[in-house]
C-alpha cells in the first residue's frame, strides 16, 4: 500500500485535533458535573455515618440507663429524701473546710478531707451515672450537672448536690476560708470594686461538671478562667482507686495576669512542681485562680486497663449580671473578665 503524503497525514491530524477541541468543553463540563455529583454523594455518606454513629451512642446510653433502672431499688430515692431531713450537711461541711489549712504557696489553696458526711459521699459514689453517658472527646469526658438525662436515682442525687450542697454548704464556707486572699487579689485586679469587692458582687456556684478520666489522660499546666474566682475539685475516689495521679500544683516563672475568658495555658518550661495532691475519697482541692498553675496526668500504662477516675468540678464566682456590670466599668483595653456564652 502506497504511503500517504505527509501533507495528507497532517490534514487528517489537524481535523482530528479540531474534532477533539470541539468536544472538549462538553466533555469537561460533563466531567465537572459528574465530579460534583460524586462529591455530593460522599458528603451525604459522611453525614449519614455521623448520624449513624450518634444513633449508636444514643442506643448505648439508653441501654445503660435502662439497665441501671432495672437494677435500681425504687426505695433508694425515698431513703435518700428521708436521710436529708436530719442530714446536717451544712454543719459538717463548714467544720471540715473551717479546720483545713489554707496554704498560700504557690497560690492560695486548701485540701479538705472528710468534706461530706460519710453517708452522703457514699451516696454520690453509688449515684455516679453510667460511664456510657459521658461525652467522649479523646480522653477527656464530662457530664454537666444537674444531669439532663440519666437514671432517676442519679439525677435526683446529683441535682441535690449541685443546687443545695455546693451552693448552701460549700460556697459560704469557702468564701469565709478565702476571704483575705480573695479580697486582696480583687483589690489588685478589680480596683473599681472598692475596698470590699466581694460585697459588691452576687457570688454563686456554676459550671458543675462530673469529670471522667482514663489512663493516658493529661492536661498541661494552666489557670482556670478567672471569672470563676475559686475552683472546687471534689475527688470522687472509690476505695479501690489508686491514690496517685491527683492534681499537680506549680509555681510559674515569669507569671503574668491571665487574659480573656478561657483557661490560661502556661508553658511546661515555666513551671516548677510544688505539690501533688493525692486522689483520696471524700477529699476536695479548693484554690484561687490568681496565680501559678495546676495540671494532672495519668500514665498510659496505669492499671487497670479500664481505669476510671471521677471528680466533680465547679466554680465559685460572680454571676453573669455582676460580671457584666464590672466589665462596663473597666477600660476598653481590659476585656479580661468577659464571660463566654454558657459560663
Amino acid at each position: 500500500m502506497a504511503e500517504q503524503p505527509t501533507e495528507v497525514q497532517g490534514g487528517r491530524l489537524a481535523r482530528l485535533l479540531d474534532a477533539v477541541q470541539l468536544f472538549r468543553p462538553r466533555t469537561l463540563a460533563r466531567l465537572g458535573k459528574l465530579q460534583r455529583r460524586v462529591d455530593a454523594l460522599f458528603a451525604e455518606v459522611r453525614t449519614l455515618k455521623k448520624e449513624l454513629d450518634r444513633a449508636k451512642v444514643r442506643e448505648r446510653q439508653l441501654r445503660a440507663v435502662l439497665k441501671a433502672e432495672c437494677r435500681s431499688d425504687d426505695s433508694r430515692i425515698i431513703r435518700f429524701e428521708a436521710a436529708l431531713e436530719d442530714a446536717q450537711i451544712e454543719q459538717h461541711v463548714a467544720a471540715s473546710i473551717g479546720t483545713a489549712s489554707l496554704q498560700l504557696d504557690p497560690f492560695p489553696h486548701c485540701v479538705v478531707d472528710n468534706l461530706l458526711p460519710d453517708w452522703y459521699y457514699d451516696t454520690l459514689i453509688t449515684a455516679l451515672p453510667p460511664a456510657d453517658l459521658f461525652a467522649r472527646t479523646e480522653n477527656k469526658q464530662q457530664l454537666t450537672v444537674p444531669l439532663e438525662f440519666g437514671p432517676s436515682y442519679s439525677m435526683r442525687v446529683w441535682d441535690h448536690t449541685a443546687t443545695h450542697v455546693t451552693e448552701d454548704a460549700i460556697k459560704p464556707a469557702v468564701l469565709a476560708k478565702f476571704h483575705t486572699p480573695l479580697t486582696t487579689w480583687l483589690r489588685e485586679v478589680l480596683p473599681v470594686l472598692g475596698k470590699d469587692p466581694v460585697a459588691q458582687l452576687t457570688i454563686h456556684c456554676s459550671n458543675h461538671r462530673i469529670l471522667l478520666r482514663r489512663r493516658g489522660y493529661r492536661i498541661r499546666p494552666h489557670r482556670d478562667p478567672k471569672w470563676g474566682f475559686i475552683t472546687c475539685l471534689m475527688y470522687l475516689a472509690r476505695e479501690r482507686d489508686d491514690q496517685r495521679w491527683g492534681t499537680q500544683l506549680f509555681a510559674v516563672e515569669g507569671d503574668r495576669e491571665a487574659v480573656g475568658p478561657r483557661p490560661h495555658w502556661i508553658s511546661d518550661a515555666q513551671c516548677r512542681l510544688m505539690r501533688e495532691v493525692a486522689f483520696r475519697p471524700n477529699r476536695a482541692l479548693i484554690f484561687l485562680n490568681s496565680a501559678g498553675a495546676h495540671g494532672a496526668q495519668i500514665p498510659e500504662d496505669a492499671e487497670p486497663a479500664d481505669l476510671e477516675r471521677y471528680a466533680l468540678q465547679f466554680k465559685i464566682g460572680p454571676d453573669r449580671r455582676s460580671m457584666e456590670t464590672v466589665c462596663a466599668l473597666l477600660p476598653a483595653e481590659q476585656p479580661f473578665w468577659a464571660v463566654k456564652n454558657g459560663d
